[in-house]
This record gives structure tokens, C-alpha cells and sequence, in this order.
């Protein structure tokens, strides 16, 4: 039941198609044979801006890492044996990337080299990890989604200090994706795919979570995915299922809806705020193998 009146509709517009000459053909990779959505040249996802006004997306069942430049210009960066999925950005320019079938990887947009950074917990592979983001202390919380849903709840949602401590902040995740933190990083967001849902985790000083609670309810086949933040503390929730990011305030209160341009597929998997002034919204269109963009009143905040 919803007594707020009906948010504003906000329609994305094409940023860039990436073109047909680096699309991939062939026979679908494992992670598109494991999936439901039908086998596709390219799948868009972990969109990125860096203040040289590149933006980075990845491509994930085809090892990928695209850039498209200030003159819309779309360069292959690498293509590795990898999977990966979101990225963020470090201080020092370099990129995390959550990669499903290796771990928590090191991308160097300087010369284009990926390397690894945590692939194992206790030994252990990951289920497969999805997204991440990283706190202004250099911590670096991530999904860890692998194939979980209603019918196995152990996704997990992991934080990884400077100092090298891992820890399982939670471990009954209901396909655990989109990961963000508040402006303040008082909370953690959590998309659950599977469960169509955001999860707020409010983060204690020793870096612990409790009472963690239902922040956002939707509905449809799948969704939320990707997450973003703005500085004012509203949430930016894609639902691919349903092509719209559904953008909240730091309550819950419905604010607006972004819709998928006119020539755009529904697919919005993941979003980010860029542009010269921090201001404008780039969402990945995963399947069509574009990107939109929407501009937006205010920056986003540093996570």
C-alpha cells in the first residue's frame, strides 16, 4: 500500500550504443548458459566514470572491460578469462572489479593489466561475487551472490578492511547484487535480486551490523540490481525486469521514476552519476548493449 502520490516519470535518453564491431559472436560462455536471460553478443554492467570523463563498463560473459571516452569513442580495455561484473574506483585511479568467477580482481586503466587482489576466503572460491563499493576509509564491501535465491538464502555480503581483516557481515542473503553506502556510510544498501528488495544494514563503529531491516519492495521477474546514491541521501534502484530505476529518498518515500529511452531495451542493470559536474546519471542497458543517461539536480556522493 502506497498513500504518497505518483513520483514523476523521467525519460533516459541513449548516451552510447556500443557498436557492432565489438560485439562478441560465437557460442554463449557458461554465464550466459547458466542464465535465464536469452544468449546476447554483449551484457553491459558496472558502469564507471573517472574525472578523465572515461566512462568503464564491463561485459561479463565475455571477460570484458569497455571504455568510452569524452568523444563517445568505445575501446576494448582487456578481455581476460573472468567474468566481471561491478566495479569501483580507489584513490590511486586504479579499479576493484567484482568478478563471478575469479574473486575481487585489479584492473589499471594506465596500461590496460588486470591482476588479482582476493580470490579465496579461508581457501575457499567465493559463490561469485557481483558488486562492490568502497568507503572513504578504504574499506571495500561486496556481494558475494553466486546462485542464491528464495530457495537457498546464504548469499553473503562481505567487508574487507585496509588491513587485510575479511569479514561475513551477513550470510542469509537472498541473491545478494547492488551494493552502496549511505552519504554519511551510517548504512549499507543491499539489493536481494531474487527476493526483490533493498536491505538496509545500519554499520556499528567496530564495522559490525545489526537490525538489519527492509528498506524497498517491488515486484516483478527480476530486480533490484544496481544501486546508486546521490548526495542528498536518495537511492537510485535499477529493476531490469521492469525498466526503470526507481529513485527514494533517504526514508523510503517515493521521489521518482527513470524509464528506458524510446529505443533503449528494459534491461537497466546498474547506474552511476558522472559528467563534468557529477550530475548526470549513466545506466547500463545490458542486453540492447548500450548506455543511457539521465541529468539529475544534484551530484552524486562519493560511493
Amino acid at each position: 500500500m502506497n498513500f504518497y502520490p505518483t513520483p514523476p516519470v523521467i525519460q533516459a535518453e541513449v548516451y552510447v550504443q556500443i557498436p557492432a564491431s565489438l560485439r562478441c559472436s560465437g557460442q554463449p560462455t557458461e554465464w550466459l548458459g547458466g542464465s535465464a536471460t536469452p544468449a546476447s553478443d554483449i551484457f553491459l554492467e558496472g558502469p564507471t566514470w573517472r574525472s578523465s570523463g572515461d566512462l568503464y563498463v564491463t561485459d561479463i560473459p565475455y571477460g570484458r572491460i569497455l571504455k568510452i571516452d569524452p568523444l563517445k569513442q568505445v575501446t576494448e580495455c582487456v578481455r581476460y578469462d573472468g567474468e566481471p561484473n561491478g566495479l569501483a574506483l580507489r584513490d590511486d585511479g586504479c579499479m576493484l572489479v567484482a568478478d563471478y568467477k575469479q574473486g575481487l580482481l585489479l584492473f589499471d586503466p594506465q596500461n590496460d593489466q588486470m591482476s588479482s587482489f582476493l580470490t579465496r576466503r579461508n581457501l575457499e572460491r567465493f559463490k561469485g561475487l557481483n558488486d562492490l563499493v568502497i568507503s572513504s576509509k578504504g574499506e571495500i564491501y561486496f556481494t558475494d551472490q553466486g546462485q542464491t535465491g528464495m530457495t537457498d538464502q546464504t548469499g553473503r555480503v562481505y567487508r574487507l578492511t585496509k588491513d587485510g581483516r575479511l569479514d561475513c557481515l551477513l550470510d542469509n542473503g537472498i541473491s545478494p547484487n547492488g551494493i552502496v553506502l549511505s552519504p554519511d556510510e551510517r548504512f549499507l544498501y543491499v539489493a536481494m535480486t531474487r527476493s526483490n528488495a533493498v536491505w538496509r544494514l545500519p554499520l556499528n563503529a567496530d564495522g559490525s551490523t545489526t537490525k538489519a531491516g527492509l528498506f524497498f519492495q517491488s515486484f516483478g521477474c527480476a530486480g533490484p540490481d544496481g544501486l546508486a546514491v546521490d548526495e542528498e541521501g536518495s537511492l537510485f534502484i535499477c529493476h531490469p525486469s521492469l525498466g526503470s530505476v526507481f529513485v527514494v529518498d533517504s526514508d523510503g518515500v517515493p521521489k521518482a521514476r527513470i524509464v528506458t529511452a524510446p529505443e533503449g531495451g528494459k534491461n537497466l542493470t546498474n547506474c552511476t552519476f558522472g559528467g563534468e559536474d557529477g550530475k548526470t546519471i549513466f545506466i547500463t542497458d545490458s542486453i540492447k548493449g548500450n548506455i543511457q543517461c539521465v541529468p539529475w539536480h544534484c551530484r552524486g556522493a562519493r560511493t
